[in-house]
């Protein structure tokens, strides 16, 4: 049901069974799948593609100008949003500030009331960032990872999945998978032991990890020195955990977070 005080720009495209509530604002050329609900007073702006089962409270800006200083208002980005997301009153995403590129946000993922996603941010599936987190330009957010309320990541970051920050944590390094970090700036503190087993992660992958965690506190990480990194791999290259860790690490560019220095006391 689309209300009458709704309004709908050109070129539209409106899938079945889709709400759209008072007095909300559907730009030019967006895209909007079956079973979307678009609450009331909420923009959803152009060059926007919305997935089905797509729930969009009141109150958003969904593909918004990027909230940079001078950006050029007449540069031709999108949003891409999947299907199945939650995404809470008063949110603001932003479009791409790069020419014919877009931010996406997977699937199934719950954004909470009050959160800002800015330009070029790539979010993946069944993550969870909860009330008013601020997610930087062009930060990576993989599969399943849990941002706490109002944490804050630099720009050009990645959260590996599973990851957990916690609430109003400062996130300005990369975080590997499987890691809890907390605090400001945020550090390594723990593995992520609830939201793993939350995950159906056995008690004997949590121990596998513990361990490793506790190999990279006491070794040259996150800059490997050849020699930890052959004790590493003879430890526990049989695990897939390791090789992801290994592997995140290795590919990071702005380089991975501390471990605490209290870590395991």
């Amino acid at each position: 049901m689309i209300h009458e005080s709704a309004f709908i720009g050109r070129n539209v495209m409106i899938g079945k069974n889709v709400s759209i509530g008072e007095y909300s604002i559907i730009g030019d050329n967006v895209s909007i799948d079956d079973g979307v609900i678009v609450c009331s007073h909420t923009k959803i702006h152009s060059n926007t593609l919305i997935g089905s089962g797509t729930y969009i409270g009141s109150f958003c800006s969904i593909g918004a100008l990027p909230n940079l200083k001078g950006f050029d208002k007449s540069i031709e980005s999108g949003l891409i949003i999947g299907s199945n997301n939650m995404i809470n009153d008063h949110t603001v995403i932003a479009r791409s500030k790069e020419s014919n590129i877009n931010t996406c946000i997977g699937n199934s993922n719950h954004i909470g009331h009050g959160a800002y996603l800015g330009h070029d941010a790539i979010i993946g599936n069944s993550t969870t960032l909860s009330a008013h987190v601020r997610i930087s330009g062009h930060t990576q957010v993989d599969d399943f990872a849990h941002i706490g309320m109002s944490a804050f990541t630099h720009q050009f970051t990645k959260v590996g999945k599973y990851a957990m920050i916690g609430a109003m944590a400062k996130v300005v390094r990369d975080i590997p998978p499987y890691i809890l970090v907390d605090g400001n700036p945020a550090m390594i503190k723990k593995i992520n032991k609830i939201g793993l087993e939350r995950h159906g992660f056995t008690v004997e992958q949590i121990n596998q990890l513990e361990s490793i965690l506790h190999a990279f506190a006491t070794s040259s990480y996150p800059s490997f020195s050849d020699e930890d990194q052959a004790n590493l791999k003879r430890l526990f290259q049989k695990f897939d955990t390791f090789s992801s860790l290994m592997q995140f690490i290795d590919e990071s560019k702005r380089g991975c977070m501390k471990i605490d220095t209290k870590w395991g006391k």
